[in-house]
Parts: C-alpha cells; sequence; structure tokens
C-alpha cells in the first residue's frame, strides 16, 4: 500500500506534465503544499519526490526547491579527449576578429541583470587602483564560498577580464614563447594569445577531462612557458572536472613550476548551488593567476577580478597601467550581486539561467529531433551540441551572419577534425526560435517543403470535399460545428418516429458520400 502512495506522487507528476501544466525549468510545489493537496503525509512525498530525482525527472536546488528536468530521448553527444595536441598557427588576426564577432555569445544576454538600482551619473569616474577594499571583502567572502583562499589586499578589480588576461599574458610571457591550452574553451583565450604572437599548443578535454598522460609528454618535449587553464563549466562545454583530475594538474603545476593562468568566467552558473572546486582552490603555492568575474551584454556592467596569485609584484604594475578600474556605481553593483540574500544575486541567476536552458532542451528536441544531440552539462553558458551536418561560412552563412550573438560555431572552441560538426548556443538569451528555425531547414531541408505541398494538397481535397458534398445537397458544417456534432445530429434524425406512411423508404435513407481515395490518405498520413 505504502508503495502504491509513492507511485501516486509519480504518477500526479506524470499527468501534469502530459497536460503541459508543468514544464521543463518549472518550480514543483512545495512538500507541504503537495502533501495537503493531495491529501498524503509528508514523508509519502518526500520519498515520492525522491524516486523522481532518481529517474532525472526532476532536480533539488539547496535553498530553492525542487524543478522540472527535461529528459531528451535523444542519446546525449560524448566528448572525447583530444589523443594529439595541436599548434595553432597563421590565423592570428582571422581568429581573433572572428571571435570578437560573436562575443555577445559570450556574455550573459539579460537585460535585467547585472543593472544598478541607482541611477549611475555621467561624471562617476573610477576609483584609481584595486578597488575600494569593502568591495574586495566581499568579493573575498564570495571566493572562500568556493574554497579559493585569498586576502582582499592582494584582489584586483576591474572592468575587463580580457585586459586582465592580455595583461597577464604579456607580463609573465614573451612573444614567441609557447602556451598550452585546454580546449574546448572560450574562444578569446586562443585568440589572444595567437594575436600576442605566442605559439599556441592545445590539448582537447573530453567528459572526463584532458589526457593527463598526454598533457605530461607535451610539457616534457615542448618548451612551455606558460598554461592556461578553462574554469568549471568551462566554455561551452560545462563539464564538472573531477577532484582527481585537479589534484593531478596541481601535481603536475606543482613539478613544473610554471605559472598558470585560470579563465573561470562560469562558476556562478552551476546547475547544482553549493561550492565548486576550482584550480585555484587546491593551489596552495599561489602558482595560479586567477581571473573570473561577471560579464553581461551591458559593457559598463562587465565586472572582473584576479588573484595574481604569487606573480603579484609583477602584474600590480601592469594592472594599474592598464586603467581598468571599476567606477563607485559598478563596485556597489558587484557588491549587490555577490550578496546572497540581494535581488541580484547571483545564485538566482543561476537558477533563472538553469530553468531556461532546459526550456531550450525541450524545444529543440521537439523541433529537431535526432539531427542534434547534447552534451550533458552541468552547468555554464551554453549547450554544446554536435549536429547531423558540418556548420560553417560556405555551408550556412545565414546562421553565422544573423545569429553571432546567440552562437559560436565549433571551429572556433576546438581545433579537432570535427570541430564543424559543433555548435554553441548560448541559453541566456530570452528567445531561441529564429536560430532553431534555421537550424531546422538547414538539417531537414525537405521537411519545409513537404509541409507545404500538404497544406496545399489539403486546400485541394477540401475544396473538392465541399463540392461532393454540394452536389448532394448536404448542407456545409458551421465553423463551431464539429464532424462529430454533425453526425450526432444525423443520427437523432435517424431514429425519429416517421410521421405517416407516405415516405417511402428510399426517401429516408441517407445518400451514401462518394468514395473518395484522397480522404484515406489524409487519415492516414495525418490522422
Amino acid at each position: 500500500m505504502a508503495d502504491f502512495l509513492y507511485k501516486g506522487v509519480v504518477d500526479w507528476f506524470l499527468e501534469q506534465v502530459s497536460q503541459d501544466v508543468l514544464n521543463p525549468g518549472d518550480k514543483m510545489p512545495s512538500l507541504r503544499a503537495l502533501s495537503k493537496q493531495l491529501g498524503l503525509s509528508l514523508n509519502t512525498v518526500i520519498h515520492g519526490y525522491e524516486l523522481l530525482t532518481k529517474d532525472g525527472w526532476i532536480e533539488s536546488r539547496p535553498k530553492s526547491g525542487y524543478f522540472v528536468c527535461h529528459r531528451s530521448e535523444v542519446k546525449p553527444a560524448l566528448l572525447l579527449a583530444g589523443e594529439s595536441q595541436h599548434v595553432s598557427t597563421g590565423q592570428e588576426t582571422k581568429s581573433a576578429w572572428a571571435c570578437l564577432a560573436h562575443h555577445g555569445a559570450l556574455v550573459d544576454q539579460a537585460n535585467a541583470y547585472g543593472q544598478s538600482s541607482s541611477k549611475q551619473e555621467d561624471d562617476a569616474l573610477p576609483v584609481l587602483g584595486k578597488g575600494h577594499l569593502a568591495v574586495r571583502e566581499v568579493v573575498n567572502d564570495y571566493l572562500k564560498d568556493m574554497g579559493i583562499k585569498s586576502r582582499a589586499s592582494q584582489l584586483w578589480l576591474g572592468r575587463s577580464p580580457l585586459a586582465m588576461l592580455t595583461q597577464s599574458i604579456q607580463t609573465l610571457t614573451k612573444k614567441g614563447d609557447s602556451v598550452l591550452v585546454i580546449t574546448p574553451c572560450d574562444p578569446r583565450l586562443t585568440s589572444t594569445l595567437q594575436s600576442l604572437g605566442r605559439r599556441v599548443i592545445t590539448i582537447s578535454a573530453g567528459d572526463r577531462g584532458v589526457d593527463l598522460d598526454l598533457a605530461i609528454r607535451c610539457l616534457r618535449d615542448e618548451p612551455i612557458k606558460l598554461i592556461v587553464l578553462p574554469g568549471q563549466f568551462a566554455f561551452p562545454a560545462g563539464q564538472l572536472i573531477s577532484n582527481l583530475s585537479l589534484r593531478r594538474w596541481l601535481a603536475i603545476i606543482e613539478e613544473t613550476q610554471l605559472p598558470v593562468i585560470e579563465w573561470d568566467l562560469c562558476s556562478h552558473l552551476a546547475y547544482r548551488s553549493g561550492p565548486l572546486l576550482t584550480y585555484k582552490s587546491l593551489d596552495q603555492s599561489d602558482h595560479i593567476v586567477y581571473i573570473g568575474g561577471v560579464e553581461s551584454k551591458t559593457s559598463e556592467m562587465t565586472m572582473a577580478w584576479c588573484l595574481p596569485g604569487r606573480h603579484h609584484e609583477v602584474l600590480d604594475g601592469a594592472f594599474l597601467a592598464a586603467d581598468m578600474a571599476l567606477n563607485d556605481v559598478q563596485q556597489a553593483c558587484l557588491s549587490d550581486m555577490l550578496k546572497i540574500n540581494s535581488k541580484a544575486s547571483v545564485i538566482r541567476r543561476a537558477r533563472d539561467v538553469w530553468a531556461n536552458a532546459e526550456r531550450i532542451k525541450a524545444y529543440l528536441d521537439e523541433q529537431l529531433g535526432d539531427q542534434i544531440s547534447l552534451v550533458s552539462s552541468k552547468g555554464g553558458m551554453a549547450l554544446w551540441m554536435r549536429l547531423a551536418k558540418p556548420v560553417n561560412k560556405e555551408t550556412m552563412p545565414a546562421l553565422i551572419a544573423s545569429f553571432r550573438h546567440v552562437i559560436v560555431p565549433g571551429g572556433l572552441l576546438s581545433p579537432e577534425q570535427d570541430a564543424d560538426y559543433w555548435l554553441a548556443l548560448n541559453v541566456t538569451v530570452d528567445e531561441v526560435t529564429p536560430v532553431v528555425s534555421l537550424l531546422k531547414d538547414y538539417l531537414l531541408p525537405d521537411l519545409g517543403a513537404s509541409e507545404a505541398a500538404s497544406d496545399s494538397s489539403l486546400e485541394a481535397i477540401s475544396a473538392s470535399s465541399q463540392a461532393a458534398l454540394a452536389e448532394q445537397n448536404v448542407p456545409e458544417l458551421d465553423q463551431g460545428q464539429t464532424t462529430t456534432e454533425a453526425e450526432r445530429s444525423s443520427d437523432q434524425e435517424d431514429v425519429q418516429p416517421s410521421q405517416g406512411n407516405s415516405t417511402s423508404e428510399e426517401e429516408r435513407k441517407t445518400p451514401e458520400p462518394l468514395y473518395n481515395p484522397m480522404l484515406d490518405l489524409i487519415n492516414h498520413d495525418f490522422g
């Protein structure tokens, strides 16, 4: 009996989903509210939610509740670790401009998120140096929640994470130096290195991380001067890095004593709340220069921070000369975003992005079916998908030109041979219907033509049917009257008693409709 009660919660949920009352991304009723609604004990509802969570129907988010997940029927795409290293050559300027063109797809697209509650004055001037100590202490507390040990006195605040990256590269390396980068990653990492004249060597990571044996051979055989590591939920894969992989990387860094830059702009977009381990959180010797922040499509609301680590003596002067300081309003906004109970909290934003991502997944599955497969992501700003056909500038210029703020081609994110089959889709956008429609036309080119032909055939058949009915003196149905209603009224007329015997049996018979073979075709193809 108890098992039946638990399944009653599951049956209620499946019924709500089938009736579109609950959709991917929606928040579930609270445990107590559903217990009262269904007349079940709280423990029974808790067990029912546990069953739904185990089957992947819903997900628990601490301090937020339960949310409906999207369950795809398409087999997820596998992101395999690269079996070789690649040396990027000869495309410095082209790559940099291409990445700049797709900059909008790398940042949060929300209009309201990141906006300060106070009006920014026209004469608001940047604060010289690292930023206000009070704001740096708020950022420092946020980093401590992620397990990163830092001191507010060494923390730098700035308006551009890319400027911090550029200054760090120029300070820690020289032109012509070899730099190891793990891909797929934010394309600004590789393009910036190439534009600065560095020799870029990449190794591709998979679902389980990078092949560390290959990384060790690369560090042994190549004159590597710097390592660049994308952080948790690195764009666009959205994969959690295992603790074992993190610790092995730290052991490699300790042995080589090389400077490392961790690019971590998506840790606040975890699909599950809670502290996240990063490379920096395990860095006991301060080898890692940690760059994080919050990026918005509004340039004045992009805010970044940097922990120079053991390299602070040389990087402090470079950051000060770059003049990247935030003004008072920007610093107040950053402080507000990193406070847990704030209305503009990054935690609340992460929940909204997660819900939007689940809705987008459901829409992609509905519209494109088995033409795409998604990588199972745990967070971040993008869905990383593999397409049935390659997408590049020659085969699909409309997609590349019209939706630069939504998509990033796989060729910019990874040097692998099948990169043109991959696409990153920004999940912070409000509307993805146009780009999905264009993808649908490209992946299923015959579908649009067949639908148009079907519509025209239906119109022709409908016209011929109405003409046939008119010839048989059968009245047309009103727009509000369904076929079932017409049949019901006809049956009622048949069962009425006859008035006298003057009417012959042939006159009482309903004339049989003419057989139309196209109607069978309609019923077969379209139900």
